[in-house]
């Protein structure tokens, strides 16, 4: 294992309370499990959940779990070890250490351990981010499949209010079926974004941390070892790209859908 600096010192004025109440927030992450009384075995569409919800396992879950704990004891342990008058800074590096970004600190701890050098980390780094990219497209397709088959629902049903073959009543009632399956698609793909971006968080804060820059000058690429990890790392920033375009698309189409909604509401009076 080789050693080195995770990031620069944090800036003047950082205390270890706002850095624990971040490392809190890290730890509320979005814990979301659809259950099978939640999904109608007469709707075509929920189909799809199986390969959106596979973007995001309970294994991750539980590893971004363990590295806030770690960040916790990376706390009290750079405290420990720290002389007399410097105690509040071992602190914050121990806590820096032991949880970069929730999922971050497991992921980076983990291949420092099995690289030999940086070099082969940020290679290790960037071929992880090549395989999250194969994820990124096959679930950003299973969530446009789904999108597009609500989407089909609410057509049909406005359809058939408008053509006199679906009357007030049955109306209202397949709508709020069709609102409630809509309410488990936004968990469903919120929580499997959520999961994809935090292993993405990962890739750069690893990346970040053995160029020995930080997050933002990692992106910047304006320092030479982050340019040069930038330059390691090319499957990084397209992952992060390809994430960040799935997620536009699919707010696109689930703001169109709303509207179809809506649309239906106003046709039921």
């Amino acid at each position: 294992m080789f050693e080195t600096s995770l990031f620069k010192v944090i800036g003047k004025g950082t205390t270890a309370l706002a850095l624990s109440s971040m490392l809190l927030l890290t730890a509320c992450d979005e814990q979301i499990t659809v259950k099978e009384a939640a999904v109608d075995p007469k709707d075509s569409c929920s189909t799809y959940y199986n390969t959106i919800s596979a973007a995001r396992t309970t294994e991750i879950n539980r590893q971004a779990n363990n590295a806030v704990a770690g960040a916790v004891l990376g706390a009290v342990l750079g405290a420990a070890v720290s002389g007399r008058h410097d105690r509040a800074k071992g602190a914050l590096i121990g806590a820096t250490a032991g949880g970069l970004a929730g999922y971050s600190a497991t992921y980076y701890q983990q291949k420092q351990q099995n690289a030999q050098d940086a070099r082969t980390l940020l290679a290790s780094v960037n071929n992880d981010a090549r395989t999250e990219g194969a994820l990124v497209t096959t679930t950003g397709k299973a969530v446009a499949a789904l999108r597009s088959c609500r989407s089909q629902q609410a057509d049909q049903l406005a359809k058939g209010i408008r053509a006199g073959k679906i009357d007030k009543k049955s109306g209202k009632a397949q709508l709020e079926a069709l609102k409630r399956h809509i309410a488990t698609d936004n968990k469903v793909i919120s929580a499997s974004f959520n999961g994809i971006g935090q292993r993405v968080d990962g890739y750069v804060d690893a990346s970040a941390a053995t160029a020995q820059v930080n997050r933002a000058e990692y992106l910047a690429a304006k320092d030479r070892n982050a340019r040069a990890a930038r330059t390691a790392t090319p499957s990084v920033a397209s992952v992060s790209s390809s994430l960040n375009q799935q997620k536009t698309a699919d707010g696109q189409q689930r703001a169109k859908l709303e509207a179809n909604v809506q649309a239906i509401e106003k046709l039921l009076g």
